[in-house]
């Protein structure tokens, strides 16, 4: 449900900065990042816990209009909303990537998959905002003991534009993603959803994610899938927990 009076509604802010994204198809271009707080999961790998509560320390609460604002003074046009979980139902920040759209920003919303995605109704209700939203939205693995939330059939909503991503800890992740890309593969062909693989931090080498895909590369080929490595490159350029980077 959408907030009565959404402008003047004061939303926790965790974080608002400037970097390169450090993965996904968006991988190295200089955006803004909003960061919001609060999430509805506790992913066993998580790497912003800062940003788990919405009254965490540093948490601030700025109304819509403030948050557009400080992105607009970037310069730049190209907006990852991210958190915590952007979409958590029935919290008014959920809103803010269809405000921010709807004022002419390139948003790319970061989810865990758990929430639902956006309804006709919310963007409806957002003029404009639709052609300006883009979701990279995640599948929890086995590892991130969170796969009891998965909301599955938000894939089906994915359109071409979109990521589906996969953060995967060991052979059991992996060998997990692929039996939800089989379960949805016309779906993910059909759109062209970029199907991203991203390792655990420190967790699993990279080369192991590498020699999976070339084992599932025919299957890919034949499937007119579209399935690539994503590493955290701002991990591999500044120390691993530095935040605003």
């Amino acid at each position: 449900m959408l907030p009565h009076n959404f402008e003047n509604t004061p939303l926790p802010v965790t974080e608002i900065f400037q970097s390169i994204s450090g993965e996904g198809i968006s991988s190295g271009n200089v955006v803004v990042f909003v960061r919001l707080a609060g999430c509805n999961l506790r992913c066993t790998w998580c790497d912003t816990k800062y940003s788990l509560e919405e009254k965490a320390p540093g948490t601030v609460l700025l109304l819509p209009g403030e948050i557009l604002h400080q992105v607009k003074s970037f310069g730049i046009n190209e907006v990852i909303c991210t958190g915590g979980e952007p979409l958590e139902e029935d919290k008014p920040k959920r809103a803010l990537p269809l405000y921010l759209a709807a004022n002419g920003v390139k948003v790319r919303i970061e989810t865990s998959g758990a929430s639902p995605l956006y309804t006709l109704e919310e963007f409806n209700a957002f003029a404009g905002a639709e052609p300006n939203i883009q979701y990279c939205m995640d599948v929890k693995c086995p590892a991130s003991k969170m796969v009891y939330k998965n909301n599955l059939k938000n894939i089906a909503l994915l359109r071409q534009g979109d990521e589906l991503k996969f953060v995967v800890q060991d052979q059991t992740d992996l060998n997990f993603s692929f039996d939800v890309i089989e379960a949805y593969k016309f779906h993910l062909s059909e759109k062209k959803i970029a199907i991203n693989f991203s390792p655990v931090f420190g967790a699993i080498k990279p080369v192991e994610i590498v020699n999976f895909l070339k084992e599932k590369a025919n299957y890919s080929c034949e499937n007119s899938l579209w399935v690539r490595l994503s590493l955290q490159i701002h991990k591999y350029i500044w120390p691993p927990h530095k935040r605003g980077v």
